[in-house]
């Protein structure tokens, strides 16, 4: 045997078996990065811990599961270090359990054989090697000068191998940032808008920029942009007629609006124009134009605001206007008269069928519904009530002395002028024919008569050319407004199928609770018998969601558009067999 000094002997023993705290081989690494089918894969695995020494062979095995296909586990020879690395050759979801095994073989009597284990359940994702496509490889537009702008290209993008995250920018080389992408989510398949913005500043020329869409693995596709603008050489604006005339008494109500027709020859398109009182001696204002912005053709409203203006003649300007294009401003004359004030007729008098529904201009009337009275000499001034004219909540029976009655009971009056008065229907038990009249400082009227119902349910409409179209807002209180009232300057979109749109009429008859018709209206408040309306769209019964008075002798509906194609369609309320107005029409588009 052979010996060894004390000193020396614990030395060995020391160094064969070490003082520090043993623990036990461990696999840190708790998850690994994805991989791509086809391309090169490197990942170091980390370990912890091991009671053998640093020198040894490093071996691993797999015990369940499997590996990717091309990809195994890799050591060092001699060096306690394990890696992935291969190129994967098939995509998935691969999930293993890792046995790590470090060996330590002993090299002297006082050294002994020690083997570290370690093992860990892991995954690995292999992606496949995505590729993007789009169904436009290039998108060449033009854009004339005074136009709207293009509309935004609609482009598909698909990927090979299963959906995939993408990123999405757009570049233009000059001109600044005309234009823009957006897509339906950031995973393929979507569908991508390409739009064109902030044009109208280009001047004539060529634009070229890109859109590029990166996914997440790495694969894009950029697709060229190419904006031509041009300008028109020929155009020419148009208004017929070339000039607007009114006349007026002084004190009585303010003509009603005159129309101009838009239009542009020498260039096809819609152009887009303002329009601008450009001068209205004495006080600017005597005159307005709407819409003051739209396109051709199109109509414009010219409306006179005669107040504080003695008795003359007037004229003025109105300024049309193409911004950027040649032969695209018209100056057009505006002329009023004022005449002096003609003697008032000795009393009141109704015109033959002058008292109608105040919505439907029809000639039957219900309690608690607006009513309208057609004449002349009905009233000596032109007002609305106002505050001042409601005493304890109630509204008021007369206006500057003017008054009227309605089968012997007093109407709320809330508008007078010479030629019309509005009032609300009073509560009434009575139906037929009922006489109304009228009273002012002159006298009273002659007896007219209107028919007297239950319920006379109507709708209040828009006036268009050649139709009317029912009043109403979407629920963020914009009009509804198809094509015809926005050719003659009504602003607004037509109702879309499935959307719950506001309606507004009178004459629906009794509510629960009841309000007598010459009180403020608290709460809103639904039909007694909701069950007997029906209001039908294009033949199509709607759905509604809300029927009731909101404000005195005023209804409102909360009506779901049935699924319709797009079109203008009749609209007819229907309350116990009586029918709203014939004739009117509601716009729907998708």
């Amino acid at each position: 045997m052979t010996r060894y000094p004390g000193r020396l002997l614990a030395c060995a023993l020391f160094s064969s078996f070490g003082l520090h705290a043993q623990t036990a081989l461990q696999i840190v690494t708790d998850s690994l990065p994805p991989a791509s089918a086809g391309v090169p894969y490197s990942q170091p695995l980390t370990t912890a811990g091991g009671t053998c020494t640093s020198t040894g062979d490093p071996t691993s095995r797999i015990d369940s599961g499997t590996l990717p296909p091309g990809i195994s586990v890799v050591s060092p020879p001699s060096t306690r270090q394990w890696s992935l690395q291969g190129t994967p050759n098939t995509a998935g979801n691969f999930t293993f359990t890792l046995h790590l095994i470090w060996t330590h073989t002993r090299v002297s009597p006082f050294d002994h054989d020690c083997t570290d284990e370690a093992t860990k359940v892991l995954t690995v994702l292999v992606q496949s090697n995505q590729t993007l496509s789009v169904d436009r490889s290039q998108i060449i537009t033009t854009y004339t000068v005074g136009q709207f702008p293009p509309l935004p290209v609609t482009v598909k993008l698909t990927s090979t191998s299963g959906p995939a995250s993408f990123t999405l920018q757009a570049v233009t080389d000059s001109g600044g940032p005309w234009l823009s992408v957006s897509g339906q989510g950031t995973t393929t398949p979507s569908q991508l808008s390409i739009g064109f913005n902030n044009i109208a500043s280009l001047g004539t020329g060529t634009y070229n920029g890109r859109v590029t869409i990166t996914a997440a693995t790495g694969a894009s596709v950029t697709i060229p942009v190419t904006l031509v603008v041009v300008t028109p050489s020929n155009l020419q604006l148009n208004a017929s007629p070339t000039s607007l005339s009114f006349s007026m008494v002084a004190g009585a109500a303010d003509p009603d609006p005159q129309t101009l027709a838009i239009s542009v020859t020498g260039a096809s398109g819609g152009f887009i124009f303002q329009a601008i009182v450009s001068s209205a001696p004495p006080n600017g204002k005597w005159f307005t134009v709407s819409p003051q912005a739209a396109a051709t053709p199109a109509t414009l409203s010219v409306k006179i605001n005669s107040k504080d203006l003695p008795v003359g003649t007037y004229d003025g300007t109105l300024v049309v206007a193409i911004s950027g294009a040649t032969g695209g401003q018209l100056n057009i004359p505006i002329h009023l008269t004022i005449q002096a004030q003609a003697p008032p007729p000795v009393k009141p008098v109704i015109s033959a069928a002058g008292v109608v529904n105040g919505a439907a201009q029809t000639a039957a009337i219900a309690p608690s519904t607006w009513v309208t009275i057609f004449g002349s000499g009905l009233s000596a001034t032109t007002r609305s009530w106002r505050d001042t004219d409601f005493v304890n909540g109630r509204l008021p029976v007369s206006l500057d002395g003017v008054s009227v009655t309605i089968n012997g009971k007093a109407a709320l009056v809330a508008f007078v002028s010479a030629l019309q008065i509005n009032v609300l229907a009073p509560d009434e038990t009575v139906t037929g024919l009922v006489p109304v009249q009228v009273r002012n400082s002159l006298g009273v009227s002659d007896t007219a008569f209107v028919l007297e119902q239950t319920a006379a349910p109507a709708f209040f409409q828009f006036p268009a050319s050649a139709a009317n179209f029912v009043a109403g807002t979407h629920v963020n209180g914009s009009y509804l407004a198809g094509p015809a009232l926005n050719r003659q300057g009504v602003s607004g979109t037509a109702a879309k199928p499935g959307e719950t749109v506001v309606l507004y009429g009178t004459g629906f008859g009794a509510t629960q609770p009841a309000y007598s018709a010459g009180t403020l209206i608290e709460a809103a408040a639904p039909l007694v018998r909701p069950e007997d309306l029906r209001i039908r769209i294009g033949g199509a019964d709607a759905s509604v969601a809300f029927a009731g008075i909101i404000s005195p002798g005023l209804y409102q509906f909360n009506v779901v558009v049935p699924q319709l194609p797009d079109g203008d369609y009749a609209i007819v309320a229907e309350l116990r067999g009586i029918l709203s107005q014939a004739n009117l029409l509601i716009s729907v588009q998708q």
